[in-house]
């Protein structure tokens, strides 16, 4: 009786697994084809498999999929349609019902698809490009103004720093220009910057800055940077770049990250070396995530613990004072309407000072941006 049951269930096994079989041999067959540039016989193998099995949103999609590639955009759009109609979370079929409103010239259709799919996957890099292409074309510039304040806990006097950035959106990139004004130490400062954050394909980007001050008391010379980013799957970004800066003599900083995204969820490890001489060499170790929320998946709140640096970004020769400091940091962006951001982050950093009571140092940041 045991050897009957054993042979009865290997067959209920093979009966259930035979039809998502032949569903995957028939969809392997169908984008063959297609990708080899018979569409004709992909389309004809999908429609007979939906007559078939008509709740089968893969064949659909593909399906779908192989009428766009043939430009025959509007008998896609109501298959993507159906496809969500039977599987509301499908995002693959979002993301392809927002490249058909794209590519057929319903730039706001597409841009509203486009923030659906980031409210709920900000890492989506196909969904990315087309927001920031569609962006580029509709609200291209943005004004921010930002504030930060650190105080201590010694008699040193409290920092100040304004700037002001001007951001024009491109079709391959933002291009933003900067003024930053910091008041430290009794002295005071400017710098101008110019970032450019080019885009190559979706998922492959870089970020690109160079400048300095004119008279340099507190910021560097002169200060270049270049980060590259790529996205490698399933939700991960990596990151690598150096930083270097001109004051009495050349400092330079290497960075690398990795995030990983997980729905609404971004979590990220960051690592920077000063190679240096002496108590300058040092390394910072960042850790944190960010929850992004919104009906675009632009606005977030976030935590961070880092130890080295008191800093995220290195600008002026202060900024390298703080070694080996624990740094707690808190942030918020959020986006009110669509022309309008509010952002804010405070930080608190203890360092420990031989024969003396260890530094802490408070540091406030705001920040208000304006699209236009």
């Amino acid at each position: 009786m045991s050897r009957l049951r054993a042979v009865l269930l290997a067959i209920l096994v093979t009966i259930s697994a035979a039809p998502a079989a032949a569903q995957d041999d028939i969809l392997v067959k169908a984008r063959e084809a297609a990708t080899s540039g018979r569409r004709d016989e992909a389309l004809k193998m999908l429609e007979a498999r939906l007559a078939a099995a008509p709740q089968d949103v893969d064949a659909r999609l593909l399906y779908g999929l192989v009428l766009s590639w043939e430009g025959r955009y509007d008998e896609a759009r109501p298959v993507f349609r159906q496809v969500l109609t039977q599987a509301p979370n499908y995002t693959d079929a979002r993301v392809a019902l927002m490249n058909v409103e794209y590519w057929s010239g319903h730039a706001r259709d597409a841009l509203e698809l486009a923030n659906q799919i980031l409210s709920k996957h900000p890492g989506n890099t196909t969904a990315r490009a087309v927001r920031e292409r569609l962006e580029a074309a509709m609200r291209p510039w943005w004004i921010k103004a930002d504030y930060t304040f650190d105080r201590f806990n010694d008699d040193r006097e409290d920092w100040h720093e304004v700037s002001a950035t001007l951001t024009r959106r491109t079709p391959i990139g933002p291009i933003l220009l900067r003024g930053s004004h910091a008041e430290r130490f009794g002295s005071t400062d400017e710098l101008v910057e110019v970032e450019f954050y080019p885009r190559f394909r979706p998922g492959t980007y870089a970020y690109i800055s160079g400048g300095g001050s004119f008279d340099p008391e507190l910021y560097p010379r002169g200060r270049f940077a270049f980060d590259l980013y790529q996205s490698i799957g399933r939700g991960f970004e990596v990151s690598g770049g150096a930083r270097a800066m001109k004051f009495d003599t050349i400092t330079r900083i290497y960075v690398g990250t990795l995030s990983k995204y997980i729905g609404n969820w971004m979590l990220t490890a960051k690592v920077s070396h000063v190679p240096d001489e002496g108590d300058l060499d040092s390394t910072t170790y960042t850790g944190g995530f960010r929850r992004y929320y919104g009906s675009d998946g632009t606005s977030y709140a976030g935590i961070s613990y880092s130890r080295g640096l008191s800093r995220d970004e290195i600008y002026a020769a202060s900024d390298l004072i703080a070694l080996h400091a624990d740094t707690v940091r808190v942030e918020l962006d959020h986006l009110f309407g669509s022309r309008v951001r509010l952002a804010a982050s405070g930080g608190s950093s203890r360092q420990e000072r031989t024969n003396q009571v260890p530094l802490w140092q408070a540091t406030l940041s705001t920040g208000l941006s304006v699209q236009f």
